[in-house]
């Protein structure tokens, strides 16, 4: 039993030998860094922590991440030392090219598994990274690739899950000039999260590398136990919606493309070929999602605009009184204390008027008006800790 479990923590520290998931720290950290440079250019003020991005990484991902390795251990999911050794280097690249854009599981494994099967149609020498006792030309190619698509669907579903709930999280305000030189908000929404999948190499695998690796023996079959490092990535600019809603529609259509890819992934255990067609789907549906968001954004009217009656607010930093009184994203200030304010001057003048306390009138999303106050304490933000669009 003690040697079961010795395997085990090896096969769960086999994460740490993929290079993938290193350049996915790596790009998650240099992401905060870049986002604290648009911010105080932006704000003049760090908005949020320069570790958010990685903090995220290792989120709620790993919960999903879990729940799926215990589906596939009962349900046998294996993959091959070749497959795992492309995947990493696929994945490597997208990140570098396109950071957290090119980072969903329809590029990661669409493009992994197409590339695969043209090393298996082509017999491609993988060296070192192919079993000697499992060589590529002995697997059964087409039950392979159908497994993976059904495997996508599932991580599909995880994304439009992910990005749903998650992607507007600390959503990141910014300014930006528009066409006609106007100052206007917008939000840039960037997440990464890690998804370590655990799965059983057929054959010795890594352990012909490595001889640390574990390895297990069921029946008269040997596997070797790996952890995968899913990364899923998510990147959009909003600025004609609340990043809420930007998020729902994108989770929705995302949605609909796992859906897709699980039919084909049925139709394709009678008609096999039709698996490879479910990884062109997935690849070019998730470009095409991603590009229909950017259109969208671009024909649509800016939502965070100057307004003639009040002030358009971006957010509000933790920890302040515009934090305390639920100011949020899209609302116009309309009145500081009874007095009525067009810009950053006003709002100053009228918080004079009462340093100990603050009263807003305030227009919500719903264009309703609605009453915020709070005391204001001698720590406080002279600002009231707002971004705002003037």
């Amino acid at each position: 039993m003690e040697t079961i479990i010795v395997e085990i923590v090896k096969g769960i520290g086999s994460i740490l030998v993929q290079p993938a998931l290193y350049v996915s720290i790596l790009i998650a950290i240099i992401a905060g860094f870049n986002r604290i440079k648009w911010e105080r250019k932006s704000f003049h003020v760090r908005i949020h922590s320069p570790w958010q991005e990685l903090k995220g990484f290792f989120g709620l991902g790993i919960i999903f991440g879990v729940a799926i390795s215990i589906i596939m251990v009962f349900v046998g999911f294996t993959l091959t030392i070749g497959w795992i050794a492309i995947f990493n280097a696929v994945l490597i690249v997208l990140l570098l090219v396109g950071m957290f854009r090119m980072a969903s599981t329809a590029y990661t494994i669409g493009i992994t598994s197409l590339v695969y099967y043209a090393v298996y149609y082509f017999d491609w020498q993988l060296a070192p990274f192919e079993d000697r006792m499992l060589p590529i030309r002995d697997l059964y190619i087409d039950n392979f690739m159908i497994v993976i698509v059904f495997v996508l669907a599932l991580l599909l579903a995880v994304e439009a899950f992910l990005i749903q709930f998650t992607g507007a999280n600390q959503a990141s305000p910014m300014l930006r000039k528009s066409g006609r030189g106007k100052w206007v908000g917008a939000f840039q929404l960037r997440r990464l999260w890690l998804l370590p999948l655990v799965c059983f190499i057929p054959g010795h695998g890594f352990a012909a590398l490595f001889d640390w690796w574990p390895i297990f023996q069921i029946g008269n079959q040997t596997f070797s136990l790996m952890v995968l490092p899913i990364v899923i990535g998510f990147q959009q600019q909003v600025q004609s919606q609340l990043p809420a809603q930007a998020t729902h529609k994108i989770a929705v259509r995302v949605t609909s493309l796992s859906i897709l890819i699980a039919l084909l992934g049925v139709v394709s255990i009678v008609i096999p070929v039709l698996s490879l067609l479910a990884f062109i789907v997935a690849i070019a549906g998730r470009f095409w999602i991603s590009y229909r968001h950017r259109n969208e954004e671009r024909d649509s009217a800016f939502k965070f605009t100057p307004q003639v009656d009040g002030i358009m607010v971006l957010g509000a930093r933790e920890n302040t009184p515009a934090s305390r009184m639920d100011i949020l994203a899209g609302e116009v200030i309309m009145e500081v204390n009874g007095i009525p304010v067009m810009d950053r001057e006003d709002l100053y003048e009228a918080l004079n008027e009462n340093r100990a306390y603050c009263k807003l009138k305030v227009r919500d999303n719903n264009g309703e008006p609605r009453i915020v106050q709070t005391a204001i304490y001698e720590e406080d933000s002279f600002e009231l800790g707002l971004f705002m669009v003037e």
